[in-house]
């Protein structure tokens, strides 16, 4: 027992030399709004051959909210935002909403440049960055190179010029045009998946010029994000928000490895510290990834290849009609098997061969597998609704409450209180109007709005809610309305159905409106802030 004591601490000691001695430069790559989904659907070769040469992490998770300067703060600073007290995209250290546990005489939360700089006073340091935030977090004091610099393009070249004159042994090199791609078009877009190709190219450059000032072979480089997105936005608590991609590839880093281990933006820089051999402080909560260490923790640890997971041609959400799907995989050696009765797909399921049609309720499964290797397994539910031919919305809801699509209106699925739920659909002080094609002439006697009530959380009855009938689906007449003032008894809390019945009303086309009731009253702890409008369902009987 003795001896073997002995022989783990003395492999532990000569890992933990071997690191120090291999790694004498470290490169922080940051991807602003790079979701774990993101970029399993990017093409992205430059770090494809890092994960091979190291580790990757799709179950890291950000901190919430689920904006970027809390989380870079965080990935910076080895705390979250209840330490180092970034809380929004709105704090300076003018306007902060509390204070940091722990600050220097400049009023500044411990950062990795801090503990680089105070522990290895003679060590270059330097940054470089498309938004302007990401300077105010970090103490000038200890960097030798703090540039802020509009177009990612030129970030790369200053960054270039930084590493070959001055050989740092810490560079983070900040790239925001996923995030601004995101925002501007849409998450999950070609456009957004292009631009993490884009960056993917930037990262290349980087590493070509380490490899020309010969420092590529004594670097840990290390590729982060702060969140993900969903449709032009992002801040809320989805999984597509809260998951991002993590990479650490060098010398003493395990190679070819997926880290499936919980991990958080917090142990970034921890384990830059580790890499450096040095002390992290007491105010940090993150820790060092060892899984990421080869040999750190278990001399018999297997690795295991990434899969990029199977792109599915069609979204998930609710159809008044059958539907062609596709499956693809852009790790073209890949086999793709699925299953639609929700098992678990793998080597025993029905391989993808070519495009298939759903036409009734079903949860489609896939994974994509190399060899003994499979990816992330994709769920995606699909509904069928009957009696609408179609439904579009005038305005969409709030990216943060999109809800499954306007067909959902129409699926028989009420939301509950709990607002966060997917069958919720949400308008921050816009108002709703659907229009609704039946296929064909029906007698419609009532309808109604299953809506939320939930004034704590500032979400509010419609003010008034009109219905429309068209007999061309281009000129619509109004056949009645409900004005929920008019009402004494409805609930105060919760799912409520708005519904008005009609005597001789036949028609195919409707429309229905649902007034925002603008801003939260008087005396309300948002007053004067907008008012949101939550809708579940539309019933049409």
């Amino acid at each position: 027992m003795r001896k073997c004591v002995s022989l783990l601490l003395l492999l532990f000691i000569s890992v933990s030399v071997l690191q120090s001695q291999t790694i004498k430069h470290v490169l922080l790559i940051g991807l602003d709004g790079v979701s774990s989904e993101g970029f399993q659907y990017a093409s992205t070769p430059v770090m494809d051959d890092l994960i091979s040469k190291g580790c990757l992490s799709l179950k890291t998770r950000a901190v919430l909210p689920t904006v970027s300067a809390p989380n870079w703060a965080t990935i910076l600073s080895g705390a979250g935002p209840e330490q180092h007290g970034v809380t929004s995209n709105e704090w300076s250290m003018n306007n902060q909403p509390y204070e940091p546990t722990i600050k220097d005489d400049a009023g500044y939360f411990t950062s990795i440049f801090t503990v680089i700089k105070k522990q290895q006073p003679k060590a270059i340091t330097g940054m470089f960055y498309d938004w302007d935030w990401i300077g105010s977090f970090i103490n000038p004091v200890y960097l030798n190179e703090n540039k802020f610099i509009t177009g990612y393009q030129n970030v790369t070249s200053a960054a270039r010029d930084f590493i070959k004159q001055q050989k740092p042994l810490f560079t983070f090199v900040y790239y925001g045009h996923p995030d601004e791609v995101g925002h501007q078009i849409g998450h999950g877009t070609p456009e957004y998946f292009q631009s993490i190709n884009d960056v993917d190219t930037e990262i290349g450059k980087l590493i070509t010029t380490l490899k020309e000032t010969g420092l590529y072979a004594s670097t840990c480089i290390l590729v982060v994000s702060d969140h993900g997105g969903i449709g032009k936005g992002h801040g809320g608590e989805s999984k597509i928000e809260l998951e991002v991609p993590w990479i650490i590839s060098g010398p003493g880093i395990a190679k070819n490895k997926i880290l499936n281990g919980p991990n958080d933006q917090a142990n970034t820089a921890p384990t830059i510290a580790k890499t450096l051999a040095l002390k992290t402080p007491v105010e940090w909560i993150g820790r060092p990834n060892k899984d990421a260490f080869a040999l750190a923790t278990d001399p018999k640890s297997k690795t295991s290849a990434w899969v990029r997971k199977p792109f599915c041609s069609l979204k998930e959400g609710v159809y008044s009609s059958p539907q062609p799907v596709e499956l693809k995989s852009l790790s073209p050696e890949s086999i793709i098997y699925y299953s639609l009765d929700g098992s678990t797909p793998g080597k025993n399921s029905k391989k993808y061969t070519g495009s298939f049609t759903l036409s009734e309720d079903v949860t489609l499964n896939a994974v994509a597998v190399i060899g003994n290797n499979s990816s992330q397994v994709i769920t995606l539910k699909f509904s069928f609704t009957e009696g609408i031919h179609s439904a579009s919305l005038k305005t969409p809801p709030s990216s943060k409450y999109p809800g499954n699509g306007v067909n959902s209106l129409f699926d028989g699925l009420i939301g509950s209180a709990n607002y966060k739920g997917k069958q919720w659909m949400g308008w921050e002080g816009d108002d709703f109007e659907v229009d609704i094609d039946l296929g064909e002439i029906r007698k419609i006697e009532s309808i109604g709005l299953d809506v939320l009530q939930l004034p704590a959380s500032w979400i509010f009855l419609p003010s008034r809610i009109e219905f429309y009938s068209s007999e061309d689906g281009i000129q619509f007449i109004e056949q009645g309305a409900y004005n929920p003032a008019d009402v004494d008894d409805l609930r105060k809390d919760g799912p409520v159905l708005l519904a008005r019945t009609f005597e001789s009303l036949n028609t195919r086309y409707l429309r229905v409106k649902a007034y925002n009731t603008g801003t939260c009253p008087t005396g309300h702890p948002g007053e004067g802030q907008k008012a949101w409008l939550f809708i579940s369902e539309v019933e049409i009987e």
